[in-house]
């Protein structure tokens, strides 16, 4: 495909869910084997981006639904040469649902989202019990689980819902609330840099998938 101006063409990176047979065979999204990781709300692709730069072997996809931040961070994943990269446009509790096949994915990554904070909003936080049966069924044993918010009720609604399932996720929490665990912690994404910036308390939460 020509192309001409000063960015260059971000259209290999695309996930074109018309192009694949649903469920995703990973294999034909990129091209190659390779153990998948997804993070769901890349923002411009601060922490996608750095990752995938660290781990060739692997291959990433990343999710965001704001059209402007998606184009930048397709435009920044070609300009670095990234090429175990892939971003969509895509609903979350969609893309797991219905896209994701089943134990395929390596770690899951949810960096500071949305935590729609008035009651009435709850039902629309991505952490609930329909996404975690998803969420279950498509990390293999042993998978990673990479959680941070700043939001405190957030928090504990996340743990409450990963509870639920303690057979099947291990989880340990971290609380960075003094100016010394803040400053001992790099930022790892713009929204992480600005709270910490910020002083504000950062509640993260680790876990893996078992084996069973």
């Amino acid at each position: 495909m020509e192309h001409s101006g000063k960015n260059p063409p971000v259209e290999p990176i695309r996930i074109d869910t018309g192009r694949f047979d649903v469920p995703l065979d990973w294999r034909k999204v990129f091209g190659r084997s390779g153990a998948v990781e997804i993070e769901v709300g890349t923002g411009k692709g601060r922490f996608l981006l750095d990752r995938a730069a660290k781990n060739p072997d692997r291959c990433f996809v990343g999710l965001e639904y704001a059209r402007a931040y998606l184009n930048t961070l397709a435009l920044r994943a070609v300009k670095r040469g990234l090429k175990n990269i892939r971003v969509t446009r895509c609903e979350a509790g969609l893309f797991f649902g219905e896209l994701v096949p089943d134990c395929s994915v390596s770690a899951f990554h949810l960096l500071y989202p949305d935590p729609w904070p008035k009651k009435r909003h709850h039902k629309r936080r991505l952490i609930q019990r329909a996404f975690l049966a998803d969420l279950r069924r498509v990390l293999v044993p042993g998978a990673i689980l990479n959680i941070a918010t700043d939001h405190p009720d957030y928090f504990e609604w996340m743990l409450d819902h990963f509870r639920e399932w303690k057979g099947t996720f291990v989880i340990e929490t971290k609380i960075l609330s003094t100016p010394t665990e803040r400053k001992r912690f790099a930022g790892r994404t713009n929204y992480e840099i600005k709270y910490l910036a910020e002083g504000r308390t950062l509640h993260l939460l680790y876990g893996r998938r078992t084996g069973f």
